[in-house]
């Protein structure tokens, strides 16, 4: 994964299963950034969620005021077949009235 690529979100949830802040399971984001903690874990940011916040990195336990970030684990890549098929589906046809 790379800056720019268009992602959906495959897990919104914590430990506790509650859902993570400002990402929902199933809504495609696009990433910003991809980046290594120094403790190895990989992370991404969303151009979507654009906030602030104290975060948390379980792996290194640090804690940092920064743009939020989520880790990469929570994404995969949209594939252009199944962006294509959701344009289909999306594409209105009118309701002939058999009468």
């Amino acid at each position: 994964m790379k800056p720019g690529d268009k992602v959906i979100c495959i897990n919104d949830n914590n430990l506790y299963h509650i859902p993570v802040r400002c990402i929902c399971a199933g809504l495609i984001y696009t990433l910003t950034e991809v980046f290594r903690c120094k403790c190895g874990n990989v992370y991404v940011r969303l151009a979507e969620v654009d906030k602030f916040y104290n975060m948390w990195c379980p792996k290194c336990d640090t804690t940092n005021y920064t743009k939020m970030f989520f880790h990469i684990e929570r994404f995969r890549l949209l594939d252009q077949a199944e962006n294509k098929e959701e344009e289909q589906v999306s594409v209105k046809v009118p309701v002939v009235n058999p009468n």
